[in-house]
């Protein structure tokens, strides 16, 4: 999810201006390049992967970076990709405050911290529209090629960047290279119409973020080699929107080959399809949502509608159809939010099928597969447009919850999924956030995971339920939560107690094992399959069982596989 005001907070009082010690030179295909390093870590940041995605390459694929004549000096993150902004302290970052427990003392220092973003950063400085690049983090010292670790940040495919929180030594300390990238967002990542698919030699049109990510990936295997790394042993991983895309890159013919192990966490909505042309179920085509989004923002649909959109500036862009502005379609019905169209859809190129169609058929790429999701999803998720109050007011919850999560299919709802919400004993509201998560998450990781498991037997499944170390806690293990545990980057004063250490540093040994090797029965693991549905928990213990909510997801699994998309 967005991170980024607690990270700015974080930077605020914890950044150093002390001289950086560089790192030797590295001569790569663009040029000569050094970083800096920082105890046994090397860190090469900034580093351009495509030419800048502006003027008349904006909503155009990413084209191979030209180099640089002088060397690059990589000592600093570059700019986030351009995304929302002025609406305060994320919502979502305020429901995890809320329900943390976290002293009242540090809660309010944090939204103080945040209140003050806007005064000591100005947008102009920290997004732009060039924002095509990559950092690599790697040990010092280095004896052979080194596995890749390939970090895609989640939000949404609306917010978020590949630096901040991501950055650390943490991983790497256990012989791996990580690189996190930053990918085009919202509309102009993924906006989608019929005069840029005419004007596209594949007839596509949106996907330009999963293009960037591609584009990304073919710089690791041309590059890696000479920052010590193995480019025949790249695994892909990220978290929400970041799982979601990895999900969607095992399942693209243009990645295939480009990574070699993939990590979802907390990877959503196999079952909901954005297609380019046609709509899918209630949902319309990604095109009929471009051509709303151009009637917002008051332009004509003529011979000179693609040069007047690339004439806005970005920043006329970033705020549209992100929840605020809402498009009348031709029959002046105002209920469809522009940015629902922001993320990937089939298009014929970039992805031939659906994400459900493709693992469905087992033609995910032939790769390790490590998925798994959070206990709690939905706590802080669902309260951001599904009140307590609206919840009060509902007289069928579970048939709100269901629609809520399954907007492109209603009306059929399966008899499994209303006796698996009967069944959940704690607070209705609390119920139907628990409900909602394990739709929206659990259901459909264990769908990829079962799928899957059938195009390549190492395939794994855990499950992480490990709640803020605080008796006044109220969220659980919440969405996102699980990413600072992996990266060991709790925000300042998060509840946390040695458990939480131990859990986070037990994540770090398996993730990175995994990517050594794919394999992880040599480490305790059982691999994930129809005959052996075992996940690994992550909680106040960590164990192995059956999994918890297996009636719900073998009903949802049942409609799924009958669903047509």
């Amino acid at each position: 999810m967005h991170f980024l005001p607690l990270v700015l907070v974080f930077l605020l009082v914890s950044c150093s201006d002390e001289e950086k010690i560089l790192t030797n030179e590295l001569v790569i295909n663009q040029g000569i390049i050094q970083g800096y390093e920082n105890n046994d870590t090397n860190y090469y940041l900034g580093v351009p992967y495509a030419q800048a995605p502006v003027n008349d390459l904006r909503w155009k694929p990413p084209l191979k970076h030209k180099g640089w004549d002088k060397k690059l000096l990589a000592l600093d993150v570059s700019k986030s990709c351009m995304q929302p902004t002025g609406f305060g302290l994320d919502p979502f970052i305020g429901l995890w405050l809320e329900g943390s427990g976290m002293s009242w003392f540090r809660k309010n220092l944090i939204y103080f911290g945040a209140g003050l973003v806007p005064f000591v950063s100005d947008t102009t400085e920290t997004q732009s529209e060039d924002c095509l690049f990559l950092n690599i983090i790697t040990p010092k010292k280095m004896k052979g090629k080194l596995p890749v670790m390939f970090w895609i940040h989640g939000g949404a495919y609306r917010y978020g960047n590949g630096s901040g929180a991501y950055i650390g030594d943490d991983l790497v300390s256990k012989d791996v290279i990580l690189v996190t990238i930053n990918y085009r967002l919202g509309s102009l990542g993924y906006f989608a119409h019929p005069s840029l698919s005419k004007e596209s030699p594949f007839n596509s049109s949106g996907n330009y973020g999963t293009l960037d990510q591609i584009e990304a990936l073919k710089w690791v295997e041309e590059n890696i080699k000479d920052f010590g790394g193995d480019p025949n042993n790249v695994t892909i991983f990220g978290e929400s929107a970041g799982g979601h895309a990895v999900r969607q890159l095992m399942s693209s013919p243009l990645s295939e080959g480009l990574f070699h192990k993939a990590i979802a966490q907390s990877s959503y909505n196999i079952g909901n399809t954005l297609k380019l042309k046609e709509a899918s179920g209630i949902i319309q085509s990604a095109e009929s949502s471009g051509k709303d989004f151009v009637r917002v923002l008051g332009l004509k649909e003529d011979d000179d509608l693609l040069m007047n959109l690339r004439s806005l500036q970005a920043s006329d862009l970033q705020q549209v159809g992100e929840g605020l502005v809402v498009a009348e379609d031709i029959s002046g019905s105002t209920d469809m939010v522009i940015s629902a169209a922001w993320m990937p859809n089939v298009d014929g190129w970039v992805f031939e099928d659906s994400a459900l169609n493709t693992a469905r058929l087992g033609k995910t790429h032939d790769v390790p597969f490590l998925i798994g999701f959070n206990g709690f999803e939905g706590s802080s998720l669902l309260p951001m447009f599904y009140t307590k109050d609206q919840h009060a007011n509902d007289k069928d919850w579970i048939k709100s919850i269901w629609e809520l999560s399954v907007p492109n299919d209603p009306y059929s709802i399966p008899e499994g999924y209303t006796q698996w919400a009967e069944s959940i004993k704690i607070d209705s509201y609390l119920a139907s956030q628990k409900l909602w998560g394990d739709i929206q998450f659990g259901s459909s990781t264990y769908y990829s995971a079962l799928k899957h498991s059938k195009v390549n037997p190492d395939t794994y499944f855990y499950y992480f339920n490990k709640a803020p170390a605080s008796k006044k806690q109220i969220i659980g293990a919440s969405h996102g939560i699980d990413v600072m545990y992996l990266f060991n980057s709790f925000i300042p004063g998060w509840p946390k107690n040695e458990i939480d250490d131990q859990i986070g540093e037990q994540m770090r040994t398996d993730w990175t094992n995994f990517a050594k090797t794919g394999n992880l029965l040599s480490k305790g693991w059982m691999r994930f399959s129809s005959d052996n549905q075992i996940q690994k928990n992550y909680d106040e213990n960590i164990t192995y069982s059956k999994l918890v909510e297996a009636e719900l997801f073998e009903s949802i699994y049942e409609y799924l596989d009958a669903t047509d998309n």
